[in-house]
């Protein structure tokens, strides 16, 4: 039985440090703190590890404060994933030195990854300098590829695939992209190639530099995919629970990740994190919206950000940047609960209530606030109407004598009027004329929202 060989990653490197030493690897790092004499431990053990060794056992007879040593670099070697486990050498038909660097670098098994890579043909689809280099970058792996041209990539666009992995690409004369990997061609292929393509605007003919890139970046994530290892995007997709799409751009030549949200991922129900959401709809690369910017608006009161033409009010610059956005995409929330909020609040606008007399809301710090910079720092010469619809359930109409500036709809006479004097505010202070509407069903502010909802939800259905 041919015995296991463990060995040190090529990947990792080592730095001493003043207590001990520094290792580097693939995906993660470590200190390791213990004395000066760490390093000359490793200066011993690590040509050993590159070796490989069959028993990682600290030998009989070694002495204690070694032995120590030794085991606490080869716990943290363990943890880390700095070590490799290789059930045979490599063969004839093995990779090349570079390409099994990189699998014993980043492969939980490098033998049974090149198996893998060794059965498949990988298929590019297009012409010109982004096919040539996405060939190139599949020959330098040592794999089987056939060469289409036609009807489904021209020179601006590639299509790189083996078996049922489908990697999309294209690239213009100053920006690329490469798409998530994906099985087989569906809906979400079509729509995001479009959306990319025209968000992204890419005119002209692939430079070779950029059109390198591209093609390397594509074959790379197909790559990755059938030899089983994580998604290049896979560290930023942390951070993100959308695809990831890699926009690379000339002058100075830089490629980053981006999420990739489509109409699929639009649906309220979706969005599970109200503020990833806003990240990914507003991405300077590929979002659905313009970001939100604060610009030259004034910032006093009221906090104002603009997105496109559509303005954002709220009392933090989140909660401003969130109310443009979804302005501009003329949406009712950034996720279902927001959503519902909305659309019941406009809903209930329709409704008459009970009158509500000024002493419910007028010692409220947030409503006396806002109803003052409305009709004192900016002289708007308006009039607040507030019923009550419901128990728990209140609406404020603001006037001037000819039009409707503003209204809410909230769980508390003083935060139906807060709320709708800060709408207007935020209308006044950036000179802008219409009827703005504001609530709390955003994620900033949602203490009383689900029963205010059940409450609203009745009364329309009473209606």
């Amino acid at each position: 039985m041919t015995p296991v060989l463990i060995r040190l990653r090529p990947i990792v490197q080592a730095t001493p440090t003043a207590n001990g030493l520094h290792l580097r690897g693939w995906s993660s790092s470590c200190t390791i703190t213990g004395g000066a004499g760490l390093w000359k431990v490793w200066q011993r053990l690590a040509p050993q590890l590159t070796s490989g060794i069959t028993d990682l056992e600290v030998p009989e007879g070694t002495p204690p404060a070694v032995r120590a040593a030794v085991s606490l670099i080869l716990d943290q070697l363990r943890e880390h994933d700095m070590l490799v486990s290789m059930s045979a050498e490599w063969d004839a038909d093995g990779p090349t030195p570079d390409v099994a660097a990189w699998l014993e670098s980043a492969a939980a098994d490098p033998i049974d990854a090149w198996r893998r890579l060794r059965a498949a043909v990988v298929t590019i689809s297009g012409t010109g300098p982004l096919a040539e280099a996405a060939a190139r970058a599949v020959a330098a792996v040592g794999l089987a590829v056939v060469r289409e041209s036609g009807t489904q990539a021209d020179d601006a666009e590639l299509l790189v695939a083996a078996g049922d992995l489908v990697v999309l690409a294209g690239c213009g004369a100053d920006v690329g992209y490469v798409l998530p990997i994906e099985e087989t061609f569906n809906s979400f292929n079509t729509e995001a190639t479009m959306r990319t393509v025209a968000r992204l605007g890419l005119t002209g003919e692939p430079t070779p530099i950029l059109a390198t890139l591209i093609g390397s970046a594509a074959v790379h994530r197909l790559v990755c995919a059938v030899a089983g290892f994580p998604d290049p995007a896979s560290e930023f997709a942390k951070t993100h629970p959308y695809p990831m799409a890699l926009i690379a751009r000339t002058n100075p030549l830089r490629a980053t990740y981006h999420p990739l949200i489509t109409a699929s991922h639009l649906t309220p129900s979706a969005l599970t994190d109200p503020w990833q959401a806003l990240d990914a709809l507003t991405d300077p690369e590929l979002g659905l919206v313009d970001p939100p910017e604060f610009g030259t608006l004034p910032q006093v009161p009221a906090k104002l950000a603009r997105s496109g033409d559509s303005l954002g009010i709220g009392t933090t610059a989140d909660a401003a940047r969130l109310d443009a956005a979804l302005n501009a995409l003329k949406s009712d929330g950034i996720d279902l609960l927001h959503a519902t909020g909305t659309m019941l609040r406009r809903a209930a606008l329709l409704h008459t209530g009970e009158p509500v007399d000024d002493e419910e809301w007028a010692d409220d710090p947030a409503a006396r606030r806002w109803w003052k910079a409305l009709t004192e720092r900016f002289k708007v010469p308006a009039v607040v109407y507030v019923e009550r619809l419901a128990r728990g359930a209140y609406k404020a109409e603001i006037r001037d004598s000819h039009h409707l500036l503003a209204w809410a709809v909230e769980a508390t006479p003083a935060q139906t009027v807060a709320l709708a004097a800060l709408a207007a505010t935020g209308y006044a202070q950036a000179g802008r004329d219409g009827t703005a509407h504001l609530n709390n069903a955003g994620p900033h502010q949602r203490d009383q929202e689900e029963a205010l909802q059940r409450t609203l939800a009745d009364l329309d259905s009473a209606a």
